[in-house]
């Protein structure tokens, strides 16, 4: 499916598409096969364990809130207006610690799998079913 034309809204993704994974909102909002948008809410206390793109760039572009990454031995915080870089192949730690709701915009390149991976663990609720699925979309959970 391509997503590349048209308009889409936080609101009414594209076409009306929502996912929730682990209790957390996910939108999409354009995918090409070299390029996946999305916005994304984590909670308080909301996190995302460490894990890696075999294939694809990562990128957070943080709209609302504060989130924490970790990333090579190193905790970076990112507010309102800063966009954090999570290079393929690098593992990285995303967490909410700051008890109030962070959006973001989250671009994934080249597509790769991810789009096939968040419409596959749509509704789930086991960690370890989300870690296990993973191994089949091109991320490693570490």
């Amino acid at each position: 499916m391509d997503f590349s034309k048209g308009a889409a809204t936080i609101e009414q993704g594209f076409k009306g598409q929502k996912w929730t994974i682990l209790g957390e909102p996910y939108v999409p909002l354009h995918k090409t096969p070299s390029a996946l948008l999305m916005h994304a809410e984590f909670g308080p206390d909301s996190f995302v364990p460490a894990h890696l793109h075999e294939t694809q760039d990562e990128t957070l572009h943080i709209l609302e809130g504060e989130m924490q990454f970790e990333m090579e031995g190193e905790t970076i915080v990112a507010g309102a207006g800063t966009s954090v870089m999570l290079p393929m192949g690098i593992p990285h730690a995303l967490f909410n610690r700051s008890g109030k709701t962070a959006r973001a915009l989250v671009f994934v390149s080249p597509t790769g799998k991810m789009y096939d991976y968040m419409a596959a663990i749509d509704g789930l609720t086991d960690p370890a079913e989300v870690v296990r699925l993973g191994a089949e979309h091109e991320i490693r959970f570490v």
